[in-house]
């Protein structure tokens, strides 16, 4: 008797946790395998970076000597890579859209990073962080474009608004 519960007891918490521990152990395969993806496009390249963050299916990184931007994208298994050569930013902005629901609560939309170049041949370029389309919650991503910003705005080369003499 004692056998028969124990082992019914067994099988019950067996049936309840192990889907969990599949659904968490698939989730950090699918990530690992994005991240060396992504990893070995980047050894491809030559640039190296002192400052590199993976989220998700995405990646940004800023090269050692704050230069080149680059950004990595992985959606329907085809990677969009991107280099970008801080030089030729004029600013960088945080765009945030906010949608207030039915219930009167404002959620957060889509968090993203515009870039806007000097010269207008090159188109401005969006980074999205975050979007509520793809994303069921967002995830440290407010703390994660401000820290951004912040290494993009201080990497921007302005150059002097009047010319030096020589």
């Amino acid at each position: 008797m004692k056998i028969s519960i124990v082992l019914v007891s067994t099988l019950l918490i067996i049936s309840v946790f192990l889907p969990f521990f599949i659904f968490i152990f698939n989730g950090t395969k699918n990530t690992s395998s994005t991240k060396k993806r992504i990893t070995s496009l980047i050894k491809d390249n030559g640039i190296i970076y002192s400052l590199t963050e993976f989220w998700r299916k995405n990646f940004i990184g800023l090269s050692n000597d704050n230069k080149i931007l680059t950004i990595a994208t992985v959606k329907d298994s085809e990677v969009t890579f991107n280099n970008i050569n801080l030089e030729e930013l004029k600013i960088c902005n945080v765009i945030k859209n906010y949608n207030k629901d039915k219930d009167g609560i404002v959620r957060l939309k889509s968090l993203g990073l515009e870039l806007i170049f000097k010269f207008p041949s090159n188109k401005n370029l969006m980074i999205p962080f975050f979007n509520i389309d793809d994303d069921l919650i967002e995830d440290f991503e407010i703390q994660r474009i401000e820290k951004w910003h912040k290494l993009i705005t201080d990497a921007i080369v302005k150059s002097p608004s009047v010319k030096l003499a020589s």
